[in-house]
């Protein structure tokens, strides 16, 4: 749960107690602000529960301060929905949508997106809404059929979310995100656990997807644990860990409840001019304290159990004997109180300066004085890791801080594109995807350049630019190799490839009968001029244009003057390699990590030509 609560947050929440909800019967309703609202449940076996329902947070069991007098809101939603039994509740297509099906036929239904609503309806009819709104595709308005706001479930079925992402134009995270509707930190949490490029395409990654959709029930299954891991710079409470934040949560609840309640309880607004990464390291300093508080104690721990190792050796027995005799009492031994004996976990607690330390009774004294003084030496690392993650907290910060401060240099025409200079100072462009493989040509072929393209579908189009220069035949070459190096080749981690070059009166958008050509495609008549064996070798460098500093990624062929780093097709992320370019050229990450080509690289060398 962040601001508000995501997908991932809604299933978790519904299928964890759903138990506690259906069959409950809704008693009074109240409306605490715009935005918050508690509706009262009752069920004769756990009797009344505070369903908070917070169009602006979420849903939890949690009891806040009411007002004095009914608004004419709780008013009106009372009269539809008070000693109405709650038979049903489900998330409708795995979105932040919540049903909740009554025995009358009635349906209450929670939306979360956007503003949020309430909506009532009687036989699939809006008969309540408390926000009425025009969508595109759908009128909440009385009188008017209730429509949910994605009309299919992305995880019914492995051949849905194959035919989702694949049919994809945007990257793999962002079509996880949203068309496939998993939310950011879900879809990040799959790419990342899968180690898989979340900048790359869905069609680069067809052999991926079967991975993708089985982790996004691996997920979901640890969703179901009723767990809460809360990371505070981030300000998120979620049902499972997420390891893409890269660090341990400040807090773990035992119930998931519990960690949303402390969520609204805490979730406090950014100080004015405080960024996240301030109070990332804010909280890392804190978390240093707790866990310095915490190896003490098991330190203290520790000792007092070396101290009374032999009775501690006979507590265990004793409760041994007491769990056979199922007697569960407290006791004391030795002015040492035992207490809590659960057979269930095998363990008990003892009373440690009002302090409760578990023990494990199916292992010796000597086995739990060690994991006493282990646990300690595990708050002694993760301090070790915590005083790393701020080192590299205030680096970020300082980068951030240094990046505000500098002044941001102009965005040329030509950086829509893929592009690069010749050795010759001819200027070749390549469409990024199909819309600026379509404009590119539309708008910035002339008759005397020449237009380029891999032996590959779908590979970008490619245009050398002759501005009233003759096009020689290096540049034909190098434009071939960066032709190749933008198409699937790279990502596939092909070593050599093949290209054709024509002329501009060869390339038309018109198809013969009966054919259809997409937005982007081209149809290609008369000769091919074929050339072959052209290596997958990029340069990365920085050039002067315009007074201001450019990164600039070009063929391996391609002549330039100073320091460049050269790649080839790898396993290392784009974001990776990102920054392992940006710090040898002197250079903000984002300048690199936008001019790469698709899918993973590596480094083979860097040098320095001075010609």
């Amino acid at each position: 749960m962040q601001a508000k609560e995501s997908s991932l947050d809604f299933y978790a929440f519904i299928n964890i107690y759903k138990n506690d909800i259906e069959n409950s019967y809704i008693k009074k309703i109240y409306q605490l602000n715009e935005t918050d609202f508690i509706f009262q449940i009752y069920r004769s076996d756990i009797k009344k529960k505070e369903l908070f329902i917070s169009l602006s947070k979420g849903i939890a069991f949690y009891d806040a301060e009411r007002p004095e007098s009914a608004s004419i809101t709780a008013m009106t939603l009372r009269k539809y929905l008070s000693e109405k039994r709650i038979i049903k509740i489900e998330q409708i297509n795995f979105d932040r949508v919540l049903k909740m099906t009554l025995h009358t036929g009635q349906e209450l239904i929670i939306e979360l997106f956007s503003k949020g609503n309430i909506i009532i309806t009687e036989n699939n009819v809006i008969s309540f809404a408390l926000d009425h709104h025009i969508y595109k595709s759908r009128k909440i308005i009385v009188g008017e059929p209730y429509m949910p706001p994605i009309n299919f479930n992305p995880l019914y079925d492995e051949k849905t979310f194959y035919d989702i992402l694949i049919s994809s134009k945007a990257s793999i995270v962002k079509t996880l995100a949203t068309r496939a509707n998993l939310g950011g930190d879900l879809a990040e949490e799959v790419l990342f656990r899968l180690n898989i490029d979340k900048n790359a395409m869905p069609q680069d990654l067809k052999d991926n997807i079967n991975d993708m959709y089985s982790m996004v029930n691996t997920i979901l299954n640890e969703a179901l644990e009723n767990k809460g891991y809360y990371y505070e710079p981030e300000q998120i409470v979620s049902p499972v860990k997420l390891f893409h934040i890269r660090e341990e949560p400040n807090k773990i609840f035992d119930d998931f409840n519990d960690g949303i309640v402390y969520q609204i309880k805490n979730n406090k607004v950014l100080e004015k001019g405080q960024s996240q990464l301030e109070k990332r390291i804010e909280s890392q300093k804190r978390s240093i304290e707790e866990f310095e508080r915490l190896r003490l104690k098991y330190m203290e721990y520790g000792r007092f159990l070396s101290e009374n190792l032999s009775n501690l050796s006979k507590i265990i027995e004793m409760v041994k004997s007491n769990v056979k005799s199922n007697n569960l009492k407290d006791f004391k031994y030795n002015d040492i109180e035992i207490k809590n004996i659960k057979p269930e976990k095998k363990t008990f607690e003892i009373n440690i300066n009002n302090d409760l330390i578990k023990i494990n009774y199916n292992r010796s004294a000597g086995e739990n004085l060690n994991i006493i003084f282990d646990t300690a030496k595990e708050y002694k690392n993760k301090i070790d890791g915590a005083k790393r993650a701020i080192e590299e907290s205030i680096k970020l910060y300082e980068k951030e801080k240094n990046k505000k401060e500098t002044k941001k240099r102009p965005r040329y025409w030509f950086e829509t594109y893929h592009w690069f200079f010749s050795s010759n100072n001819l200027m070749v462009l390549a469409g990024r995807d199909a819309k600026t493989n379509e404009s590119l040509i539309k708008k910035h072929m002339s008759e005397n350049d020449i237009y380029v393209h891999a032996d590959l579908y779908g590979a970008p189009s490619t245009l050398i630019k002759s501005d009233g220069n003759e096009i020689d035949e290096k540049t034909i070459r190098e434009a071939c190799i960066f032709a190749v190096s933008f198409s699937r080749a790279w990502p596939a981690g092909i070593a050599s490839g093949t290209a054709y070059w024509v002329y501009p009166s060869q390339v038309s958008k018109t198809p013969e009968s009966g054919e259809f050509i997409s937005k982007g495609s081209w149809v290609i008549r008369g000769k091919r001029n074929y050339v072959f064996d052209l290596p997958l070798k990029l340069k990365v460098t920085v050039i002067e244009y315009k007074g201001n500093r450019i990164a600039m990624i070009c063929p391996v062929e391609t002549e330039v003057n100073g320091k460049y780093v050269l790649i080839s097709p790898g396993n290392k992320k784009r974001s990776s390699i990102a920054s392992e370019i940006a710090s040898m050229l002197d250079i903000d990450a984002s300048e690199i990590e936008a001019i790469l080509p698709p899918g993973g690289s590596e480094i083979i060398e860097e040098k320095d030509i001075i010609n």
